[in-house]
């Protein structure tokens, strides 16, 4: 059972210990009294109103992916086609790229929703960027990708290249291609192309990266799709000690599973070796609501694609059932991306299946999580309790994208998108998650777009799928560590467990939800102080801790 945040005691105060474990909660008096019988001295530190919580646990992002942060153009309020030519064209400026450079022009977080023409740039637009050096522009959903040109002559892409099992590549009249590469069969032929241009150096990274973590009070964060050249990276990041957080890994399918497994096998299972464990593998089923790509039951609302368009599955049926005997057989996670009720609907059936056929006898604990959960629908999470399967939803997306759902789905299916209450209804022990980078790690606003479930444009979605802040902080503590198995270390704030914690600057479950229009601060709006990990303070850095 996981703690009812509303009804739990409020403790004066909280003691950790030199192991990083929290060593007593409750009333100042008797931590004062416990800190005197212990052999080490004891700092006291006065939060000055402040409010502690347990370190937030991320469900499902992409710390890989965080490195785009530093690495590419963010093209994230792009307005016009013209508007993101000119951020690349000011992002190679800026870094000096030439028509020498060997490198590449990346930019990230471009939105169809938002640009004025109301659709991709196409290679002859990123041409304008450069028609020497590659240039990529990715979508927000990271499901598609625009290249110039020179990445299509570079990975080979031309009007005789096929579409790819679960992808496709756009194309002019004539079958030329045009630069939409859609899914990852289609993103991966140019990546992979690209490879030895987009060389990442994990160590410069490193601190930056968990930087943009730990500044929103994470101390667990995953990468949710890792590539056999990131498995490589954090294991750099583990053996140098570069890591301050914990670091849980999803190989995908699509990459050399075995290898990256036998490979890194030291960090595979429940036990993290210098803040890494690999904890599973992970199946992407379908694509972006967004970009009409998420795998639907019920056709799109009319649009380019025609009248009867129900988006792309990414996966067969045969080969999901392989990929999830070979997680369960293996006793290993098993994540699977899936936005769409068909998608949700593949998952449950093949899981299903391979459940029944594994012979593992500990199947029963492995606790396999459907991730997104745009489309799901309720007979689909009735079915979740018999898998012991856990449900983590984006559910920022009601803020983000809930005016794009309304406009793809129709009113009915659009204001229903992260049905969290249908999920809790089935006593489903559910999490939230952002799917960073493709947006900021802010698990705080997670909770609020649940709370409120008001899209940018000011839309109340389905007020019955609203849940309270209590439920929506759980989802992000308890429930996550649930999750991961992590249960018995964090997730709480109970003695013997880790002293990962965060300080917020006011308290969630006093602080206004702001769904109304109601002026700042509201519950969005809260800002991490301090993160602590294992007791010792890793954001900020190099901070004096007296001030605490």
């Amino acid at each position: 059972m996981t703690p009812d945040f509303e009804r739990c005691s409020r403790p004066e105060a909280l003691l950790t210990d030199a192991d990083g474990r929290i060593a007593f909660v409750g009333s100042l008096d008797e931590a004062r009294a416990h800190a005197r019988s212990m052999t080490t001295s004891v700092q006291e530190r006065d939060l000055q109103g402040a409010t502690l919580l347990p370190g937030l646990i991320d469900p499902h992002s992409h710390f890989s992916g965080i490195s785009q942060y530093f690495t590419a153009a963010d093209l994230t309020r792009s307005t016009s086609i013209d508007d993101i030519v000119m951020r690349l064209r000011y992002f190679a400026l800026r870094r000096g790229v030439s028509t020498s450079d060997d490198g590449v022009i990346l930019g990230v977080g471009y939105d169809t929703h938002l640009i004025a023409e109301r659709r991709h740039p196409n290679r002859h637009d990123l041409d304008r960027v450069s028609t020497d050096v590659p240039v990529l522009a990715v979508h927000v959903s990271s499901h598609m990708l625009v290249a110039n040109s020179k990445a299509l002559d570079i990975a080979g892409i031309t009007r005789d290249t096929p579409d790819p099992a679960g992808a496709r590549f756009g194309r002019e009249v004539d079958g030329t291609p045009d630069g939409l590469c859609q899914e990852p069969n289609a993103i991966f032929a140019v990546y992979r192309a690209l490879g030895s241009r987009m060389n990442v150096d994990p160590l410069a990274l490193a601190d930056d990266m968990q930087d943009e973590y730990l500044s929103h009070g994470i101390t667990t964060a995953q990468d949710g799709a890792t590539t056999a050249g990131w498995a490589d990276n954090l294991d750099t990041l583990a053996q140098r000690e570069r890591l301050r957080l914990d670091v849980v890994s999803y190989p995908m399918y699509g990459e050399p599973v075995a290898d990256i497994l036998a490979q890194h096998r030291y960090y595979v299972g429940p036990r993290y070796v210098n803040h890494l464990r690999i904890g599973g593998l992970k199946l992407i089923l379908d694509g972006s609501p967004q970009g009409r790509t998420a795998w639907v039951s019920e056709a799109y609302t009319p649009g380019p694609e025609g009248t009867d368009f129900h988006g792309n599955q990414a996966v067969g049926d045969d080969a999901a059932y392989d990929f999830a005997r070979t997680a369960i057989d293996s006793g290993l996670q098993l994540m699977a991306h899936c936005n769409g009720d068909a998608a949700s609907e593949q998952f449950l059936d093949v899981y299903e299946r391979a459940y029944a056929d594994s012979p593992n006898a500990h199947k029963d604990g492995l606790r396999p999580v459907m991730v997104h959960c745009q489309l799901t629908r309720r007979d689909q999470f009735a079915r979740m309790p018999a898998l012991h399967m856990v449900p983590s939803f984006f559910v920022s997306h009601c803020w983000y994208w809930g005016d794009a759902h309304l406009r793809n789905f129709g009113p009915a299916r659009g204001r229903r998108i992260s049905a969290v209450r249908d999920a809790a209804d089935f006593a489903l022990p559910f999490t939230f998650h952002t799917d960073s980078p493709i947006i900021r790690p802010n698990l705080l606003e997670a909770v609020w777009c649940a709370a409120s479930r008001r899209t940018s444009n000011g839309v109340l979605l389905d007020e019955s799928q609203r849940i309270g802040v209590a439920d929506g902080l759980r989802a992000i503590t308890a429930n996550a560590a649930f999750q991961y198995g992590e249960e018995h270390d964090k997730g709480t704030l109970e003695a013997g467990k880790l002293a990962d914690l965060c300080v917020l600057e006011r308290n969630p479950l006093t602080v206004p939800i702001g769904d109304d229009g109601a002026p700042e601060p509201s519950l969005r709006d809260i800002h991490v102080v301090r993160t602590y990990k294992e007791g010792d303070q890793v954001w900020p850095r190099n901070e004096d801790e007296s001030s605490v």
